[in-house]
């Protein structure tokens, strides 16, 4: 069952899989054994190597090939467990992430946040002798849904955050747990929340995102308004008579996340052309077909669907479509180009 779900995974476009066997009254050891026999023969994307006990981490790194990544690192309880994960790490080479978790708590501010990097980034290249760029840093994402005041500004501290850890810690990496962002409320304003909050970090520089990339939507794809009050809740633009957290709640209400406004166009040209840019093959080769009765197939390649794909690297190029929506497109076109 791992292995058919790790496969699913790795078919949606996941880089890295997480790989977790904790559970409460099993072997530990013995299940991460178990399950990483089997994924080093039938998965082929790199392994996310996540457990709290370091023997489990070490009977993981020994049975997988290739470089693994190790979840994870912090300074809750001091330095003396950083201290043996971190010589895991470098004995397997292996990369690692970095939570900005020290003995006072969960960093919350920009500020805590990169205080606490530096600290981990000294002891893990200094004293470790770890490559900067097998460094990942995690600033943590927390809710900004709850309403409460002190939670209003959490999203911007964490944004503000991926940028600084990596002007101060010059070659590592940044992560996020993407949906943390939007943890309380439904899931059609976590499906806008998430996407929106997703292309902000990456314009800071975010590297990599735990998330599910059906979960999220290419920010061109996603209302105008509702994109406004997202970006006006992550910013925390309010204002006398307006909160951004209500009034995205009551755009949202009452609409279901598999509801997609997509209107096919009548002119089959139109319709192409759209499919590309949305990575669409359901009934495309219908209509290439009602194409190719008033077309020559090079024509409909060269000004129909080759155009879709410049939309496309417009988009790509401009930050408002991800990489896994631009390969379903890539794939799209190819397979019209194989009819």
């Amino acid at each position: 069952g791992m292995v058919q779900m790790a496969r699913e995974q790795a078919k949606h476009g996941s880089h890295l899989l997480d790989v977790c066997t904790a559970y409460v009254g099993r072997d530990e050891v013995a299940d991460m054994t178990a399950v990483l026999k089997r994924f080093v023969a039938d998965v082929t994307v790199p392994l996310v190597i996540d457990s709290t006990e370091t023997i489990v981490i070490e009977a993981a790194l020994k049975l997988a090939g290739g470089k693994c990544v190790i979840n994870s690192i912090n300074l809750e309880d001091g330095e003396e467990k950083l201290d043996r994960i971190c010589g895991l790490a470098k004995r397997h080479g292996a990369a690692v992430i970095a939570l900005t978790i020290d003995e006072e708590g969960m960093a919350k501010t920009c500020a805590r946040k990169v205080e606490v990097a530096r600290r981990i980034f000294e002891l893990a290249t200094g004293r470790h002798g770890l490559k900067a760029g097998d460094l990942i840093f995690d600033p943590l994402t927390f809710t900004i849904c709850t309403g409460n005041e002190d939670d209003r500004r959490l999203g911007l501290e964490t944004l503000d955050a991926i940028a600084a850890i990596k002007d101060e810690c010059p070659g590592v990496h940044t992560l996020l747990g993407l949906s943390n962002i939007s943890f309380g409320v439904k899931p059609p304003v976590r499906r806008v929340l998430n996407s929106v909050f997703l292309h902000h970090a990456r314009e800071r520089g975010l590297d990599a995102a735990i998330m599910h990339v059906t979960g999220i939507v290419p920010l061109f794809k996603i209302d105008e308004t509702h994109r406004r009050l997202a970006e006006d809740l992550i910013y925390d633009r309010r204002r006398e008579g307006y909160d951004p957290l209500h009034e995205l709640l009551r755009a949202l209400e009452g609409v279901e996340v598999s509801e997609e406004k997509v209107e096919r166009p009548k002119n089959v040209e139109d319709r192409l052309k759209q499919r590309v840019i949305n990575g669409d093959r359901t009934g495309l080769e219908e209509d290439l077909d009602e194409a190719m009765l008033t077309r020559r197939p090079l024509d409909i390649i060269n000004d129909i669907l080759l155009d879709g794909m410049k939309t496309v690297g417009d988009l790509f190029g401009a930050g408002q479509m991800q990489l896994p929506f631009v390969l379903q497109s890539a794939e799209t076109m190819k397979a019209s180009v194989r009819h």
